[in-house]
């Protein structure tokens, strides 16, 4: 939730109040900001289960961690609050200090001491920065602090605890969705949830070393990175994760608890996390994805997916169901309200039945362990669905990438509860592989919309994003370098839509432009191997187009400036899309009411004639700045 009040009070000042000014200040003592949300909407029912901070950093001389939130009094209002007349701090910090502020990022400071945070009267923090002699502010507005709070209805039963770890309660959306211009009121328990395939060779950061000499800048983003292996089709990657400074402490599980907050801000219930091999680095990284979702305290669930065409397919059932056994003593484990725990799998067909039968069996003989197994295929066809049917709870399928593939693909949903189990759709926003040689012609954002689509209308039981973080395949739709949190924050709006079965209420504004860097047939500087559009099987037509996406709470005038050629367009309320020809040059959109603007959007991303590498993948940016 946005704040109701917000402002600042400084030493240099103490008499004046400073609600004009378009950012909030924060001190180690001269200058503290004060923020107050209206908690109370939330009604005496319901119990905060998590909160979290989040600011849009705007300047800092900040070189070490120091973001500090105290609870104080709500009796001050942004147009009278001075240094002299200023609410005391009450009781201790409610953040640990271990945040940093970085000009230009948005940060997440995990509040503690939640009794603090009233449900039945406003709530207010102070907010100053411990480290001496540094200032840092915050941005206000739109992109200004907010609130975000994981809620439980007080009427429900207390989970029951016993020596295993509990049935983990149903997942629910976090009550804001950030500066996301969609009714944001609670989801609360339902049937239907959302999972994001998480993909472990690719962490948001290898080393932790500045992003300009990490390993992704110097061996996958470079065409003679990793000794020239990946020289022939210009390097491994087009994308990256979102960039960071260094941290201090466990970086690592620093980076694990950003994902998982990133993804339940967007409604996400949880990740089927990718498993290759039951050892190394990859299963590490598994470890600390559910200790992370543990750790976030946001409901967060983590389901173990069993990677059929990888290495960990040669090992025996045995073997796989004992380190299956430990990660489902995580609290963050899945479990459904029947006690069974839930496995995944990718290409579930490339084994047995009776492989993944005898897996489950290990399971609950040896380790005490129900699974409900959920059989994704790489090829979901009826053979396929008939035989393993009788072992699953749910099915699924890897997904095909072109808007036309995905709306003429069969209802496997229908087919799927003929057999007596549920499913679990794909959603996608593109297919990318220079590695492969090849792409899928996703058409902007038609990719991504058709398969919520179609998980909408065919009333599929699950939806699995794929992926949240495969960049080899330019699959993600974790904040990364090429796309922000646009891709995110479109599904929010899907994701309301898929479980509350209608679209969410737009409350706000925005702008999403889609594009590509080059048109399709540009020839790259860089002498390589270049992609085909054939990804799904049968090829659809390459296209040079610019997309603005609009989510409008009432009807706009947007222009668009696509290379020096403007063009406007009248743009409905709610949800909607245009395409204008990729042109060279800059892109960037307004959308106006009433002569006003309301929305601007500019792409850092030139389109050119002549790239570096070939890259054709579709680039997102959003006028949230996200």
């Amino acid at each position: 939730m946005n704040p109701t009040e917000a402002s600042f009070t400084t030493v240099r000042q103490p008499g004046t109040a400073h609600a004009q000014y378009p950012y909030l200040s924060a001190t180690n003592t001269a200058d503290r900001t004060y923020l107050k949300f209206k908690t109370d909407a939330l009604g005496p029912d319901k119990k905060i289960v998590s909160a979290t901070l989040e600011f849009t950093v705007a300047s800092t001389g900040a070189t070490r961690p120091g973001v500090q939130v105290y609870p104080t009094s709500s009796a001050w209002t942004s147009n009278r609050l001075t240094r002299n007349n200023q609410p005391a701090l009450q009781n201790a910090p409610l953040s640990d200090g271990s945040i940093r502020a970085v000009a230009g990022k948005t940060i997440r400071v995990p509040l503690g001491n939640l009794a603090t945070i009233s449900t039945t009267g406003p709530t207010s923090f102070a907010v100053g920065y411990t480290q001496v002699g540094v200032g840092t502010t915050f941005k206000k507005g739109a992109s200004g602090p907010r609130l975000h709070l994981v809620v439980k209805d007080v009427r429900e039963a207390s989970p029951v605890t016993s020596p295993t770890p509990p049935p983990v309660a149903a997942p629910t959306a976090p009550v804001n969705s950030g500066a996301l211009p969609i009714a944001v009121a609670p989801i609360g328990t339902t049937a239907k949830k959302v999972f994001a395939h998480y993909f472990p060779p690719y962490p948001v950061s290898f080393d932790n070393k500045p992003p300009a000499s990490d390993y992704y800048a110097v061996n996958y983003l470079q065409p003679g990175g990793e000794s020239g292996k990946h020289a022939s089709y210009g390097g491994l990657l087009r994308d990256r994760p979102e960039k960071r400074d260094p941290l201090t402490g466990d970086w690592q599980a620093r980076d694990f608890l950003d994902e998982v907050n990133d993804a339940a801000d967007a409604g996400i219930d949880g990740f089927t996390v990718d498993i290759m091999s039951l050892s190394g680095q990859n299963w590490t990284r598994t470890v600390g994805v559910m200790q992370a979702a543990a750790a976030a305290n946001r409901n967060f669930v983590v389901v173990p997916n069993i990677d059929a065409s990888a290495s960990v397919a040669t090992a025996t059932p045995t073997d796989v169901a004992m380190k299956l056994s430990q990660l489902f003593a995580s609290p963050a484990a899945y479990r459904l309200s029947t006690g069974e725990y839930v496995l995944s799998s990718f290409k579930a067909e490339a084994q047995s039945p009776q492989w993944w039968s005898d897996i489950a069996t290990v399971l609950k003989t040896k380790y005490g362990i129900k699974v409900a197994f959920i059989a994704v295929f790489n090829n979901a066809s009826d053979a396929n669905m008939k035989s393993f049917a009788p072992i699953s709870y749910a099915l699924g399928n890897w997904g095909s990438r072109t808007p036309v593939t995905v709306a003429s693909g069969a209802n496997n949903a229908a087919k799927a509860r003929a057999l007596g189990v549920k499913w679990m759709s794909p959603v996608a926003v593109q297919d990318v592989r220079p590695n492969g040689g090849k792409y899928a012609e996703a058409g902007n954002t038609e990719t991504l919309r058709a398969s919520w689509n179609r998980a909408i209308t065919d009333g599929a039981d699950f939806v699995q994003m794929v992926t949240w973080n495969d960049y080899s395949e330019s699959t993600s739709f974790a904040p990364s370098e090429a796309h922000g949190e646009a891709f995110l924050d479109i599904s929010a709006y899907f994701v309301r839509q898929f479980k509350m079965g209608s679209p969410p209420a737009v409350t706000g504004d925005a702008l999403y432009v889609t594009h590509r860097i080059q048109p399709f047939a540009a020839q790259p500087s860089t002498p390589s191997r270049l992609m085909v559009p054939t990804l799904d099987g049968t090829a659809m037509a390459p296209r040079d187009t610019v997309e603005v996406l609009t989510l409008l709470r009432a009807p706009a005038s947007v222009t668009v400036n696509i290379g020096g050629t403007k063009r406007t367009f009248d743009a409905p309320a709610g949800l909607s899309a245009v395409t204008f020809p990729l042109l060279l040059g800059s892109v960037s959109a307004t959308a106006s009411r009433s002569g006003t603007p309301i929305a601007t959007v500019n792409s850092p991303f030139r389109v050119v004639s002549t790239p570096n590498v070939q890259d054709l993948q579709y680039y997102a940016v959003s006028s949230l700045g996200r």
